[in-house]
């Protein structure tokens, strides 16, 4: 699969989603609906990881701006509240991929708040979210 490796503002603000058109529903997600917030990032890849080591967990649900995420062992399926075509099914490990490479934009771009972001998940959590990804 090719990676998301790029993600960029081009006016200062949130970024746009380059990367391939099969996952642009996905980045159409991350970048309108988890955007520049690092937090919710973790809990997103944390439902993620958690439906990938566990076949039987349960579906969990990630509303936003404008996008309805249900993350299960199956996938993740996304759609647009707004605008019925934009929606699709995806397999764990390419949105993985994706939420891998947000993540490594956000600590780029905004290196003291995604570490803020993450301690306050441990704090609040009492583990590390995804063991070795920080």
């Amino acid at each position: 699969m090719e990676r998301v490796t790029k993600y960029f503002a081009t006016d200062g603000g949130y970024p746009e989603y380059v990367g391939p058109g099969n996952l642009r529903v996905v980045g159409q997600w991350v970048t309108a609906d988890i955007q520049v917030d690092p937090y919710s990032l973790l809990e997103v890849l944390v439902l993620v990881a958690e439906a990938q080591r566990n076949p039987k967990a349960g579906v969990e649900e990630f509303g936003g701006n404008a996008h309805y995420a249900e993350i299960s062992p199956g996938g993740v399926q996304i759609q647009n509240e707004y605008v019925e075509h934009v929606r699709g099914d995806f397999p764990l490990d390419q949105v993985a991929d994706v939420l891998a490479d947000f993540w490594e934009y956000c600590k780029s771009v905004n290196p003291e708040r995604t570490r803020e972001s993450y301690v306050r998940y441990v704090a609040e959590h009492g583990h590390d979210p995804i063991p070795g990804f920080s």
